[in-house]
């Protein structure tokens, strides 16, 4: 069964019944050579541990055991399920749990996959800032890596530098390395989506910060800045910690930050400083 050729894809969904939407995400990929990129690009090995989220028809699922990965797939639609379960149950390297992705701890996922497991997945497109916070700066333990396609509007704010910086960004560049490898178009999926894709990689998950940092105090400051971003950071600060506007706009003079300064405009090491520098103030 060819999972690429949108005829089959077609045929799939009226034998289940299913009719794709945009709204919780569904789109499938249908391009061949981006899946052999893909797959080349994971490296995967046998016995790897791979878990996917919203695995859909098995287009991804279909390779990865394949190259003899042990796959623990999330799929939360019950026709989905329905279809992966009649035509992999019987593989000993899958396991396959209809649950919400948002409502499984990080934990119920080592506790089947180990310790040093690997997110690979074409995540739904509605909740993908959710499932990167939950695998990147929230719950443990976390994945050794993520390989995952996403929105490429979603991929150019988590790759971001200094002037695009956004908070989803900071999240994943404060415990990992996000790299974005490849492009993909959107006539790449059916039905194609209104944007285009990336797939991105995020190595070195860590954690704990790759700054030494208090990350709570670290954490209330970077939301407070980014609660208002089109506003110039002292005004955030200094109204939500009730402080002089004039100790923060020096706290950002001693941070080489000009005072007219933006949340977006701050590289982490440029909010470590700030921070440092209001807590001597």
């Amino acid at each position: 069964m060819n999972l690429t050729d949108v005829r089959t894809i077609k045929n799939l969904a009226s034998k289940y019944n299913i009719s794709p939407s945009q709204d919780r995400g569904q789109n499938f990929l249908i391009d061949e050579k981006i899946l052999n990129s893909i797959i080349k690009l994971s490296n995967i090995k046998k016995q790897d541990n791979i878990l996917e989220i919203g695995p859909g028809f098995g287009v991804l699922t279909n390779e990865l055991l394949s190259n003899g990965a042990k796959v623990l797939a999330i799929e939360s639609d019950k026709k989905f399920s329905n279809h992966l379960a009649k035509q992999y149950s019987k593989k000993k390297n899958f396991k396959l749990e209809q649950k919400d992705i948002l409502k499984i701890s990080n934990q119920e996922i080592s506790n089947y996959l180990g310790k040093d497991y690997r997110v690979i997945s074409n995540i739904p497109y509605q909740i993908t800032g959710k499932i990167i916070k939950k695998f990147i700066s929230s719950d443990l333990p976390k994945p050794e890596s993520a390989l995952l396609l996403v929105q490429k509007e979603v991929a150019d704010r988590i790759n971001a530098g200094p002037g695009k910086m956004s908070l989803l960004g900071i999240s994943v560049q404060l415990y990992a390395k996000p790299k974005i490898v490849l492009d993909v178009p959107k006539e790449s999926f059916w039905p194609a989506p209104k944007v285009d894709s990336c797939l991105l990689e995020i190595s070195r998950i860590s954690s704990k910060p790759n700054y030494d940092i208090n990350e709570d105090k670290f954490w209330q400051l970077a939301r407070i800045g980014f609660s208002s971003p089109r506003k110039q950071l002292r005004n955030n600060i200094a109204n939500s910690l009730n402080m002089d506007q004039e100790a923060v706009k020096s706290a950002l003079k001693k941070s080489g930050l000009k005072h007219t300064a933006r949340s977006q405009e701050l590289s982490i090491e440029q909010w470590i400083s700030f921070l440092a520098a209001l807590e001597r103030n």
